[in-house]
């Protein structure tokens, strides 16, 4: 018990410490290349936390397990904007850049009715598995763009953009890297020991399911996001969520549903779908016309996350 208790410990310090690493050179990369924050949030940092759902779910699916990679993409969109976003929103409100915003979240908005639509027969097949990747391909086309914008802007107003040798570009791919992986141990020792902590203690696997093993995949998200509002670097918040919410749909499902088809279940349809939209309508619209997150809508976020909860525990434990 006490090796769990310590590697539960040493998980924490891994996730928190390589946080502040890796949102100390995401920071270093922006200044470095004039790219803005929730570019960078929308790219690099939500590439990078977006890993673990990505290969949960691969993995899941080549095993057959397809429910579970819908389950895990799902459930990590509905945990990164009703915990992680409605935690950021409720600590720290912020304005956010009205273009950039409005741009991922038509693209968010998009790739989840494009994936509803897609499951109406019933299950994500190879065919739109295709049509999920090819909205892949245009996130990263708009994220190009930006960047590009964003260079184009930043040179043009004669921003001196600090040069780089490569060696000191390899101290931040380095460092960059560490950062994250890091996190991802961290998360993975937090949720296994955390698991089994349970257990000993005698809570049942169905709430640590709903719990400790939900969050699980998200830490990295939440953790980066969390930290960035404490280094006031909130656009990186905004776009890490974003982004990670795209690529859980057009990457995470689509390339799960290559090796099989991804059924589609009626939880999945009843409960998870609706809730989804939800959120992402709560935080998407207000944000939209005012320009900012607001602290009512962090609080109406985390509602509603918790609200998504206990339908699970009711569902799942209760009745």
């Amino acid at each position: 018990m006490l090796f769990i208790i310590i590697l539960f410990i040493l998980g924490f310090i891994l996730i928190t410490k390589g946080a502040d690493i890796f949102i100390n050179y995401t920071v270093i990369i922006g200044k470095k290349t004039n790219i803005s924050e929730l570019v960078l949030g929308a790219t690099i940092v939500s590439f990078a936390t977006t890993l673990p759902e990505l290969t949960v779910s691969t993995v899941a699916s080549l095993q057959g397990h397809t429910t579970m990679s819908l389950g895990n993409a799902v459930g990590s969109i509905i945990c990164n904007t009703g915990l992680v976003l409605g935690l950021v929103a409720f600590i720290s409100p912020f304005k956010v850049d009205k273009n950039m915003f409005f741009s991922k979240s038509i693209i968010l908005l998009i790739s989840v009715f494009l994936t509803i639509l897609l499951s109406i027969d019933g299950n994500i097949n190879r065919i739109d598995a295709l049509l999920l990747l090819l909205m892949l391909l245009v996130y990263m086309y708009t994220n190009y763009k930006s960047v590009e914008k964003d260079s184009k802007t930043d040179l043009s107003k004669n921003y001196n953009r600090g040069s780089i040798n490569i060696k000191e570009t390899l101290k931040i791919a380095v460092f960059f890297i560490v950062g994250l992986v890091m996190m991802v141990l961290g998360s993975k020792l937090l949720v296994d020991n955390g698991i089994k902590i349970a257990e000993i203690i005698g809570i049942p696997q169905g709430i640590i399911s709903l719990t400790v093993i939900a969050l699980g995949t998200s830490l990295p998200e939440l953790v980066s996001s969390i930290t960035a509002i404490r280094k006031k670097h909130h656009a990186i918040s905004v776009g890490n969520v974003l982004g990670a919410n795209i690529l859980n749909i057009v990457s995470v499902i689509g390339i799960s549903a290559i090796p099989n088809d991804i059924p589609i279940l009626a939880q999945t349809a009843k409960i998870d779908f609706p809730f989804m939209i939800a959120l992402l309508l709560i935080l998407i619209i207000p944000t939209i016309k005012k320009h900012k997150l607001h602290r009512w809508q962090g609080m109406l976020m985390l509602s509603t996350y918790l609200l998504y909860m206990a339908t699970l525990y009711y569902i799942y434990i209760v009745a």
